[in-house]
């Protein structure tokens, strides 16, 4: 039996719409991801910088002792023509990272300045930072005396 009636075409869906939604979704994965790899860092970053100890039973004044005197000698070889600015400057950089080390137990050798303002000592920031041009710039100039007499200021007024 024949008929003049035509079957329809099977109903579509569009393509472009779907492919849309797994774009969006595809980009909304890699936001997250992206977001908690960074807040991790941030976590972790925080987690390394340590808190000054309240208590320290270690034997103040023989440390002070100790680091002033390293002073002195960096000091003693500057004025003696022993060794350059740049080199002065990073041994009293080095004398008074190591000083903060052995009162606190910090790591503050092996810390960079903004990690170092992260630990809330004002002083020991400011004293860093004030060496980091001579110490880093490609010719060096400071006012040694003053320097040094700042890092021997620090550590003697340390509690």
């Amino acid at each position: 039996m024949q008929t003049s009636i035509n079957l329809q075409e099977p109903f579509t869906y569009s393509i472009i719409p779907l492919i849309v939604a797994i774009g969006f979704v595809i980009l909304e994965t890699c936001y997250l991801i992206s977001l908690r790899k960074k807040n991790k860092k941030v976590i972790k970053e925080q987690e390394n910088v340590k808190a000054i100890p309240e208590k320290n039973i270690k034997n103040i004044p023989v440390i002070k002792e100790k680091y002033l005197n390293q002073l002195d000698t960096i000091e003693y070889k500057y004025t003696n023509n022993m060794i350059e600015l740049r080199k002065a400057y990073q041994l009293i950089s080095e004398a008074v990272r190591l000083f903060v080390f052995e009162i606190t137990d910090i790591t503050t050798q092996n810390y960079s300045l903004m990690e170092i303002k992260k630990l809330n000592i004002p002083t020991l920031y400011e004293l860093i930072k004030e060496y980091y041009e001579p110490e880093f710039a490609s010719k060096s100039t400071g006012d040694f005396g003053n320097s040094i007499n700042k890092a021997r200021r620090v550590i003697n007024e340390w509690n």
